[in-house]
């Protein structure tokens, strides 16, 4: 197994102009399977501050701004949300194909690439929300998996069934 690093940010990512959302992050040079690629870095906050946090995203997207989540979950008690300066790890995009995947490696959020990924290509993760809330978070990643919304893998069919019967 390759040997752990902090962030790679300047020699092995770059931000750029995204075709999936906005902005995301590419490989500057190749990245092997298994190698963690950048720390998801952000403030630690208890569940009921995420709580408060996510009904004010909810308002502002509500409002027309942007409703992008950047919270995940550490343990029971505590989340962490990375909408904070010097997080360049939120800008990597939802797929339903993913190359990378997230790991909670004692209470730190690591990206890690789950396949080998080549110069130029873009990090992306499967974000796994909620079949709850599946028709609040549309996809464009393009993966030939993709139903239309962001939802995790093992919900993905209850989608398809439901967006199959509204037909």
């Amino acid at each position: 197994m390759p040997r752990p690093r902090k962030n790679y940010s300047a020699p092995l990512i770059q931000l750029r102009r995204s075709g999936v959302h906005g902005y995301g992050l590419f490989a500057r040079d190749f990245v092997p399977q298994g190698e963690r690629v950048i720390e998801y870095v952000g403030a630690r906050i208890t569940k009921a501050e995420a709580q408060r946090r996510e009904d004010r995203r909810l308002a502002r997207r509500a409002a027309g701004a942007d409703g992008c989540v950047y919270i995940f979950e550490l343990n029971q008690r505590y989340d962490l949300d990375g909408d904070v300066a010097g997080n360049l790890a939120r800008r990597i995009n939802h797929s339903c194909g993913p190359n990378c995947e997230t790991q909670n490696i004692r209470g730190h959020i690591w990206v890690v690439a789950c396949r080998d990924i080549a110069p130029g290509e873009e990090l992306t993760y499967d974000y796994g929300f909620s079949y709850t809330e599946w028709r609040d978070h549309p996809c464009r990643c393009g993966a030939t998996e993709c139903v239309g919304h962001i939802i995790n893998a093992a919900q993905r069919w209850r989608a398809r069934r439901r967006l199959a019967a509204e037909k």
